[in-house]
């Protein structure tokens, strides 16, 4: 390439300082943007996967306390929140269950036998229900007769509602939870006075 005599040739001129600067702080800034959504979407995933579990949870619990309910002859109230019932066998006999709820474990569980104290052949069906901010229960059974009225003995119990509050807890997060009041179970092969 040729130049004439009196030309100079310009240098490549490059960014200043301050350009770089201001590019590297907007970059900053869009960056932390996009992680802070993405911290965002993942935070709302793990709340939908936490009340998908407790809903699963409350669901098969109920269903299987209202399978065993349906068909019970019999039911003990031991307390507010765990009761025995008399179910039938498929020999034809029968058989105790009791289903409780323990504040030690915060679940829902169901075991063969008339003791809630019983760990063996325990079967867990809702995990998570914490004993409540002001002390009370976080699962329990409520017993009324064929009239509607609240039943105060074995015998004229015939129906049963379960309340209960379900919460799932992680250490970055709010806490998911859920209160899930049950339909009212009728004990349909049990008769009262």
């Amino acid at each position: 390439m040729t130049t004439s005599p009196g030309t100079r040739r310009q240098p490549a001129r490059g960014f200043t300082l301050v350009e770089v600067m201001v590019v590297a702080t907007l970059g900053s800034f869009i960056l932390l943007g996009m992680l802070t959504a993405n911290l965002q979407v993942i935070r709302s995933q793990i709340r939908i996967t936490h009340y998908a579990d407790m809903e699963t949870q409350v669901r098969r619990g109920l269903e299987q306390l209202g399978l065993d309910l349906r068909s019970a002859s019999a039911i003990t109230w031991n307390n507010a929140n765990d009761i025995t019932l008399t179910i039938p066998t498929t020999g034809g006999a029968s058989t105790p269950v009791t289903y409780a709820w323990s504040s030690e474990s915060q679940s829902f569980f169901r075991v063969p036998g008339t003791s809630s104290s019983a760990t063996t052949g325990r079967l867990y069906l809702v995990q998570g229900i914490p004993t409540q901010a002001d002390g009370s229960a976080g699962l329990t059974f409520a017993r009324f007769g064929r009239d509607g009225q609240a039943a105060t003995t074995d015998l004229a119990t015939k129906r049963i509602v379960v309340t209960m509050s379900v919460q799932r807890k992680t250490t970055t997060m709010a806490v998911t939870s859920e209160n899930a009041v049950s339909a009212s179970f009728i004990m349909r092969n049990k008769s009262t006075l």
